[in-house]
């Protein structure tokens, strides 16, 4: 993995961003088409597009992160894991405690659903990130949805194109170099030649994030046969 840098241009976007999304998320709207869409992301992103709008969460992927394998899982059948129970463990007993661990992140609130883990990054208690996820579960616009991905957290190749062969018209991938046989690819810039290590900062890079959302409504009708 190259040299971590930070990009202290595109923090200082995402402070002047929040700060101002108040003054300017109702002009913003008014472009768009559709309010009520759900975007299902692999971290934090949602959480960034949804206050860039002024909107409420419909969408429980906010405020944590999947790693990329159980992100495949659980976007090919998310009907399925909405409707799972967490249950949370300690993170050093997480599948990927190692990575944790290098992360600092080993006193983050870490849950399994089903087959897959989820890290809780921005809640101080199991009890809240419970809470707001089934809430959040609960709001889910099935027939409006998007979903995201990012080439991030123990990210293959693999798991890209599997995510690019999901049948499903409206997502997108951020990776760091272009795919010639990946389509919802999206080259984002990155201080790291193996991942992206931010893309929360500068979160509609590269793409027309309002026309992106202005497409026609999806509906979600995926399944991997999981009962």
């Amino acid at each position: 993995m190259g040299k971590m840098k930070t990009d202290y241009w595109g923090v200082a976007e995402r402070k002047l961003r929040e700060y101002t999304n108040p003054w300017f998320a109702s002009v913003r709207r008014m472009k768009l088409n559709r309010a009520d869409f759900t975007i299902i992301s692999n971290n934090c992103w949602a959480g960034s597009v949804y206050r860039y709008f002024g909107l409420p969460y419909l969408s429980p992927t906010a405020g944590l992160y999947f790693f990329a394998s159980d992100y495949i899982k659980f976007v090919s059948n998310l009907q399925h894991y909405v409707n799972s129970e967490l249950e949370f463990v300690p993170a050093v007993g997480s599948a990927h405690a190692d990575v944790l661990s290098r992360r600092n992140e080993s006193d983050k609130v870490v849950a399994k659903l089903d087959d897959i883990e989820i890290v809780f990054l921005h809640y101080p208690t199991p009890e809240e990130a419970a809470k707001k996820w089934k809430r959040r579960c609960a709001r889910i616009n099935w027939n409006n949805l998007f979903i995201k991905f990012s080439q991030m957290n123990e990210c293959s190749d693999q798991d890209i194109r599997a995510f690019d062969a999901l049948d499903f018209p409206n997502k997108l991938c951020f990776i760091t170099h272009p795919m010639e046989d990946v389509q919802c690819g999206i080259p984002f810039p990155s201080p790291s030649d193996d991942e992206i290590l931010n893309d929360t900062d500068r979160f509609h890079h590269g793409f027309n994030l309002i026309e992106w959302l202005n497409s026609d409504p999806a509906v979600y009708t995926l399944s991997d046969g999981k009962a």
